[in-house]
């Protein structure tokens, strides 16, 4: 059958389902939603006290209720003339189907679903849709279709907090900066906010080199068509892979291969999954060294300031009044951003 008589029936079996689905919904009985408590009356006693008559159970209960508290007045048995009301109400609102038409109506639904899927053509439920694709590639791969590839790169960007910490620079930058203000003393200064956007752009400084050569060797050819997905993913893995092992040590590769069981015969054949772990702890490692030696200038200062205090017999005020100030001005003086920002980019190997 073609296209157009295909996407009728399936037209049509949708229908029929929404039809016999909407009406087994309408004719099946709510669920009945019971409060535990029922006000009766209420009665105004003054501007902000009242008398409130509550139904709950078998009781009626006389609340006093003012503007700090509500207090229990009276308890009695619940009336014949309040169950009457409630059983009324009750009665109106219970749907008018009984339990046997209720149980047809959905068989009868469900019926007339099979009926019409036996009746369709084969070919409208055999049909291949264009945008899930997967054709056989050469060499015992497998070419997805571009919505396909969109949806996988999609669902891969997201990682991309996980990757922008783990595969570049921006854990040691950010460890760097936040070591730095507390070094000087400074708990929210500066914030928290201003920190990751400037080890946002330094990571982007950094890893310039890594992303123009990704650009150049995976992106663009692959844009062009000029190399498929799998030959631009193994491209644009490559630069990163290398920019990772250049700052890894070789003691914590080493840990991370033993504990996968395998043996590689040099560094670039270690699989990315490998590499990632490895180079996350030595980023690490080397931030806290690069912190201690930031700290150094700073607790000398403290030291220098204590022990003037000491001397002075000032024992009951806080070095950090004095030493705060002193810290500020000589890392003002000093230019510290720029040495610390310019120290940190020239920590890396750049060259690609």
């Amino acid at each position: 059958m073609d296209l157009p008589g295909s996407s009728l029936w399936v037209l049509i079996v949708v229908a029929i389902a929404a039809v016999a689905a909407g009406f087994i919904v309408r004719i099946w009985p709510s669920a009945t939603r019971k409060s535990g408590f029922k006000v009766l009356s209420s009665t105004s006693l003054g501007p902000r006290e009242r008398l409130v008559e509550v139904l709950y159970g078998d009781e009626i209960l006389v609340l006093g209720v003012t503007s700090q508290q509500i207090c229990l007045l009276d308890r009695r048995a619940n009336t014949s003339r309040v169950e009457t009301v409630v059983s009324n109400d009750s009665k109106a609102a219970a749907p008018s189907f009984s339990k046997p038409f209720r149980e047809g109506a959905l068989v009868l639904g469900v019926l007339a679903i099979n009926l019409v899927a036996l009746v369709a053509p084969s070919d409208v439920f055999a049909q291949s849709i264009p945008l899930f694709d997967a054709i056989p590639a050469k060499g015992g791969g497998t070419s997805y279709s571009v919505p396909v590839q969109t949806i996988i790169l999609l669902t891969a960007l997201s990682f991309l907090p996980a990757m922008l910490m783990l595969m570049t620079s921006f854990t040691r930058v950010l460890i760097v900066l936040g070591l730095v203000r507390q070094a000087m003393g400074l708990v929210t200064t500066p914030p928290n906010a201003v920190l990751v956007g400037l080890a946002l752009f330094v990571t982007a400084a950094v890893m310039a080199p890594v992303t123009e050569k990704i650009y150049a060797d995976a992106w663009d050819p692959y844009s062009k068509g000029r190399i498929t997905f799998d030959q631009a993913l193994d491209r644009g893995i490559d630069p990163l892979k290398s920019f990772m092992l250049r700052q890894t040590r070789a003691d914590d590769l080493n840990l991370f291969v033993k504990l996968s069981g395998k043996t590689y015969a040099k560094p670039e054949d270690v699989p990315i999954l490998t590499v990632i772990p490895a180079f996350a702890i030595s980023e690490i490692r080397t931030a806290f060294l690069i912190g201690f030696v930031i700290y150094l200038p700073f607790l000398a200062i403290d030291f220098a300031v204590a022990s003037v205090l000491t001397a002075m017999g000032m024992v009951m005020v806080s070095p950090i009044t004095f030493s705060l100030p002193l810290k500020l001005i000589v890392f003002v003086l000093a230019d510290g951003w720029a040495l610390l920002i310019g120290g940190l980019v020239e920590s890396f190997k750049m060259s690609i």
